[in-house]
């Protein structure tokens, strides 16, 4: 059995292939990055075009440093990750570390829904 689809969107953001990362994902997805909503990482977008854009915000906001998975689960219709993270946010140069987990909903070999929950206020610190 190949990559279930969260890897492979992850996979394809890695490689800077956005058409890729949106190819994995349900035209009626809903991406929820858990955080406070003052910060442009985090808040509700929807549909490809929606993740089109928090991936262009992440990548306006962030040079990634690191970005690991450490253990892969997977449930029933639901795809879990967990792993560490680190970026530079390039506003104020400083670094965002946390660790991360990610649920993903799957539905037919897309991810129909995706929360990601990190250490919020190590976001904020790197983004003040």
């Amino acid at each position: 059995m190949g990559p279930n689809p969260l890897q492979q969107f992850f996979s394809k953001v890695g490689a800077r292939d956005v058409p890729g990362a949106l190819a994995v994902i349900d035209d009626a997805t809903v991406f929820e990055p858990q955080g406070p909503t003052h910060l442009p990482i985090y808040g509700r977008f929807v549909g490809k075009s929606g993740v089109e854009r928090l991936l262009s915000t992440l990548a306006e906001q962030f040079e990634t440093e690191i970005f690991e998975i450490k253990k892969w689960a997977e449930a029933e219709d639901y795809v879990f990750a967990y792993g560490f993270m680190q970026h530079r946010v390039r506003k104020t140069g400083r670094t965002f570390k946390s660790e991360f987990t990610v649920v993903a909903q799957i539905n037919s070999g897309l991810i129909r829904h995706y929360r990601i929950f990190e250490d919020t206020s190590a976001a904020e610190a790197a983004f003040a």
